[in-house]
C-alpha cells in the first residue's frame, strides 16, 4: 500500500488532510481519486490505513480506516556523528541509515574535514537531509524520522557520549572487533565515523579519554561512506533489529 507523509496535528483530526508535495504527488503523479485506499505516517510513531474521501485544490483529504501499531523500529537508540563528506555523498547516507534504524544523525567537522558549508549552505543541506530521511522512512516502512541535529564539531560530540549507555568510534588502527569491546545490551550508542581522511591519533587519543572504545572493522581499508553503512549494519545486527526475523 502506497504511504504517505501526513502533519502530526491532522491525524488528531476527524478528517484528516494530506499536503504539499505529498498531495501533488498523489493527485498528479500517481492519479489516485476518492475511494482509494493509502497508508499515512506522521514521522512520529504514527502509522494508519486510510482511503481517500476528496480532492480539492491542494489538499487531499482522508478518513482513517485502521491505525497500525509500529513494530518496525529497533529497540537501539542508535546516534551516527559522520565526519563532514565531500560532494553529495552525505545526501546518500542519510537515506541509508535511515533505513538502517538510525535515531539521531549528527554532522561533524574534525580535523581532517574537507567539506565545511557555510551557515547558508548548511541551513539548505540540512532541509534537504530532512527531506531524504522522510522519503526513506515511507519507503523502509518505519514510522520515526530520524532527527537531523545541527552541524558540531569533534569536541561537542565526545560530550554526548555522556547521555548513552556506550560509545564507540572505528578507526583504521583500533585492533579490538566490535563484539570483543562493546557492553552488554546497550540500550543506546553513540557512534563516531569519520571523514575520508579518517580520524587523527589525537582524535583517537581523545575519544577514549571521553570514555569511548575505538573498534575495528577488520583488514581491509574502507571507503568513508562504505565505513559508515557497514559500521551501522554491525551495530544494528549485534544489539538491534537486524538479526531479527520480520
Amino acid at each position: 500500500m502506497r504511504r504517505f507523509y501526513i502533519n502530526p496535528s491532522e491525524l488528531d483530526r476527524p478528517e484528516p488532510c494530506i499536503t504539499g508535495k505529498e498531495a501533488r504527488h498523489l493527485k498528479t503523479v500517481l492519479r489516485l481519486s476518492a475511494g482509494d485506499r493509502i497508508r499515512v505516517t506522521d514521522g512520529a510513531g504514527r502509522i494508519c490505513d486510510a482511503r481517500i474521501i476528496s480532492m480539492e485544490g491542494k489538499t487531499v483529504r482522508v478518513v482513517i480506516e485502521n491505525r497500525i501499531e509500529a513494530g518496525n523500529e529497533s529497540p537501539l537508540d542508535l546516534i551516527v556523528a559522520q565526519g563532514f563528506l565531500k560532494d553529495k555523498k552525505m545526501d546518500d547516507l542519510v537515506r541509508h541509515l535511515t533505513e538502517l534504524g538510525v535515531t539521531r544523525w549528527v554532522p561533524m567537522i574534525t580535523r581532517r574535514t574537507v567539506a565545511r558549508p557555510d551557515a547558508r549552505r548548511m541551513k539548505k543541506r540540512t532541509e534537504r537531509w530532512q527531506a531524504i530521511s522522510l522519503e526513506a522512512i515511507k519507503q523502509c516502512g518505519r514510522s520515526m524520522v530520524p532527527d537531523i541535529a545541527p552541524v558540531m564539531d569533534f569536541s561537542e560530540v565526545l560530550s554526548l557520549g555522556a547521555t548513552v549507555d556506550s560509545g564507540l568510534f572505528f578507526w583504521e588502527q583500533a585492533r579490538a572487533p566490535l563484539a570483543a569491546t562493546a557492553e552488554d545490551s546497550p540500550g543506546s550508542i553513540l557512534l563516531l565515523l569519520g571523514p575520508e581522511g579518517g580520524f587523527t591519533e589525537k582524535e583517537a587519543a581523545d575519544a577514549e579519554a571521553a570514555g569511548l572504545c575505538a573498534v575495528s572493522m577488520g583488514c581491509r581499508i574502507l571507503r568513508a561512506e562504505t565505513a559508515a553503512i557497514s559500521a551501522c549494519t554491525l551495530v544494528q545486527y549485534v544489539f538491534g533489529d537486524l538479526q531479527k526475523s520480520p
